[in-house]
């Protein structure tokens, strides 16, 4: 973080504490509430487990301001890593800024179908019980509550704690400012901006608690992180996460994918078409932001 501003600067112990603190306070928040909230319902008699839904929905409602007060905080000062995004965003033209929103996007619903299509070719989904009992949940509880909570608020909630506090801090705590801008001292800051992304993404997919999710969640938060990095800002990270629940719930609740699952043949042919359009997609993200000004 700024070295001035930092009250961890003289510690590498404090200093790794700062990445890890926000996402205990994340834990807590959301467990008190889901709680609280799960306690009020049983007494006016609702079903929880019809209801979950709506209430991780409210419990994570509750959870976007602790983590908003984070990043508020990083941006104010604000760190090394937000002064480079600051500077970055700036430089990009409305095109690039709309571009990336627009690509990131669909980025990540097509991304997030890839993958979701590779784990159903192996056996994990079938063998992790926590993933089969998280499925149940995430679709309980109405169309408007999937939406509304896991399209829309639980991927604000992730990008702001994942990508804007966690990987942002990572960032800060592994790179060495290049102060003189040598070859060597740019290609140390990359090496050390891929082991934030790897670490960040680690930490998205162990905290999701069950194997499948931790594969798909690791695979997806590594480009989640690169989007911060190429669109100068967490609104590319979160449109892409909105893109990649967005597509899991209509998949679910509309059978728009059904077609592929004809046979294992048709499956595995649909899946190496998403593959492709990822891809190119993901370099035209890359080409959008190869030159920047």
């Amino acid at each position: 973080m700024n070295a001035k501003n930092n009250p961890y600067n003289s510690s590498a112990i404090f200093k790794s504490w700062n990445v890890i603190y926000p996402i205990f306070i994340y834990f807590v928040v959301t467990n008190l509430a889901m709680s609280l909230f799960a306690m009020f319902a049983s007494f006016l008699g609702a079903d929880i487990q019809e209801q979950y839904m709506a209430l991780q929905t409210a419990a994570v409602a509750v959870t976007i301001p602790f983590m908003v007060r984070y990043y508020s905080k990083d941006r104010k000062v604000p760190t090394v890593f937000w002064k480079r995004m600051e500077l970055m965003f700036q430089k990009k033209s409305l095109v690039q800024k709309a571009g990336n929103g627009v690509l990131m996007f669909l980025a990540g619903a097509f991304v997030g179908a890839a993958l979701n299509n590779l784990l159903a070719l192996t056996t994990l989904k079938e063998i992790s019980q926590g993933f089969q009992e998280v499925n149940s949940y995430f679709f309980a509880g109405g169309i408007f509550f999937e939406l509304l909570g896991a399209c829309l608020l639980t991927p604000f909630l992730e990008e702001l704690l994942y990508r804007s506090v966690v990987y942002a801090r990572l960032c800060d705590l592994l790179i060495v400012t290049n102060e003189e801008k040598t070859e060597k001292g740019r290609k140390k800051e990359r090496q050390s901006r891929l082991i934030a992304m790897t670490l960040s993404a680690l930490l998205f997919g162990v905290l999701h608690q069950n194997l499948v999710q931790f594969v798909y969640a690791g695979a997806l938060g590594i480009m989640l992180a690169w989007f911060v990095e190429e669109a100068g800002h967490f609104y590319g990270a979160f449109l892409a996460h909105v893109g990649a629940n967005l597509i899991s719930v209509l998949r679910v609740e509309t059978g728009m994918l059904r077609w592929m699952e004809q046979s294992r043949s048709v499956f595995a042919g649909a899946t190496a078409g998403l593959a492709v359009i990822s891809a190119v997609l993901l370099g035209g993200i890359w080409g959008l932001n190869k030159k920047r000004q």
